[in-house]
């Protein structure tokens, strides 16, 4: 019978997602969040190990350490629209799901406030008439930016959408770029940030700017980059960023972007540091760190400045010749030297983050109960919750009792759980 076990574990158990580590030179000691697209959320510890691994397929976009907890996006399957955030605790419990309540609720970004609030975004559809600038009269316009915020019981009290504060004539020449045949997209908001100043400052992609909000009134404070401008740049070749992604304002008061740089020439990817002059509208790149091997970042991507100065960056959809690679990850101090890399070859990542993070139960696999052991009791458990199968699985359960990284918790898991007792 031991025999068996063995046979059938060997047959069913699956790799976890591999990579490559090119330079490991005493990086910042945080946990590593790498969600490998479409399959598996994981965390690595600091000698570079699996700390947490889970297949949760289409659930996963940006997960990352948000305020004391995790968060998640939940990607709804093809035809439905049930597209929304999942928060868990330190106990790998799901504590909460929060979705927008107009548009569809968008996977680039959410935050949890300091004062335990939810921000998120989603898009809305509007009927414009473009004639005079090259659509029809009735251009149904997608991707209209909706910014929400929600306190814990969910109660809506901020809500923002960019056709009431921003002029889409403005975007002419944006309009007509990147799109899907057969549609207008106006905006494609990927990161969110609340500024020292408790207002919001968010990312516009599809025109290259970066947009600061007043969080009480929605007015626009000022925004830098796009077809509506109000900075002057200085000390940078490209005059700012292209197709961007993951604005950050520093402790030191200047503001981080990881630029894609799409419709730079020639294009070129790098994280970038900007000292901001808020009142004279000036802003002056201080640090930049461009891809050393020429990495052609056509989308994802970002770019976090850890505690000790490092910065940690995650290069994206990555090309280069024309040849689509998977995911490079760099921890570059800021003389520049790289103390970090890591390559994945089969998968990529939208974005990239460190902490100190712990879980705060057992983290042994199998170990329902919490004993810190894998047992009998364990086993009994696995079978009742495969015979009761469950329509959704918990990253909880999916950590405890999916050992093969199928996202299916069936007979195959419980007989390897078994085969780790016996052995």
């Amino acid at each position: 019978m031991k025999k068996l076990f063995f046979i059938l574990l060997t047959t069913f158990i699956m790799a976890q997602p591999e990579f490559s580590v090119i330079t490991n030179n005493n990086p910042y000691p945080g946990k590593i969040f790498i969600h490998s697209m479409s399959e598996y959320m994981s965390i690595l510890d600091t000698s570079l190990n699996y700390y947490w691994i889970v297949n949760n397929q289409n659930k996963g976009m940006d997960f990352k350490y948000n305020n004391s907890k995790l968060s998640f996006f939940h990607k709804p399957y093809y035809g439905s629209n049930q597209a929304y955030w999942i928060i868990a605790d330190q106990n790998m419990v799901e504590i909460d799901s929060i979705q927008c309540t107009q548009g569809l609720t968008d996977y680039h970004d959410m935050i949890i406030t300091d004062n335990n609030t939810y921000i998120l975004q989603s898009y809305n559809d509007e009927v414009f008439d473009l004639s005079s600038i090259g659509g029809s009269e009735f251009q149904v316009v997608s991707s209209i930016l909706r910014i929400q915020e929600f306190d814990l019981n969910h109660n809506l009290i901020f809500d923002w959408i960019a056709s009431d504060y921003l002029n889409i004539y403005d975007y002419e020449n944006n309009l007509f770029i990147g799109n899907i045949p057969g549609q207008i997209e106006w905006m494609h908001g990927n990161s969110i940030e609340v500024d020292y100043d408790n207002n919001l400052i968010i990312s516009n992609r599809k025109s290259s700017e970066i947009i600061k909000i007043d969080r009480q009134t929605g007015d626009v404070i000022w925004i830098m980059g796009g077809p509506t401008n109000e900075f002057v740049i200085l000390n940078d070749p490209f005059n700012g960023v292209s197709w961007q992604h993951d604005v950050s304002r520093l402790e030191n008061g200047n503001i981080l972007i990881f630029d894609n740089g799409n419709y730079h020439t020639p294009h070129t990817s790098r994280a970038v540091e900007y000292q901001i002059d808020e009142t004279n509208k000036i802003a002056t790149l201080v640090w930049e760190y461009q891809n050393p091997y020429d990495y052609k970042s056509k989308a994802m991507g970002s770019a976090q400045r850890l505690p000790n100065g490092n910065t940690l960056i995650n290069w994206g959809t990555i090309q280069i010749e024309g040849v689509s690679l998977g995911a490079n990850i760099m921890e570059v101090d800021y003389n520049k030297n790289i103390v970090l890399e890591i390559q994945y070859d089969a998968y990529q990542s939208y974005k990239v983050t460190k902490s100190n993070f712990e879980f705060n139960i057992p983290m042994g696999i199998g170990d329902t109960n919490l004993d810190d052991s894998l047992n009998i009791q364990d086993i009994i458990f696995a079978v009742n919750y495969v015979l009761n199968a469950p329509n959704e699985n918990s990253i909880f359960h999916l950590y405890k009792l999916d050992p093969n990284l199928d996202h299916a918790i069936n007979i195959i898991d419980i007989i390897e759980l078994v085969n780790r007792i016996l052995n």
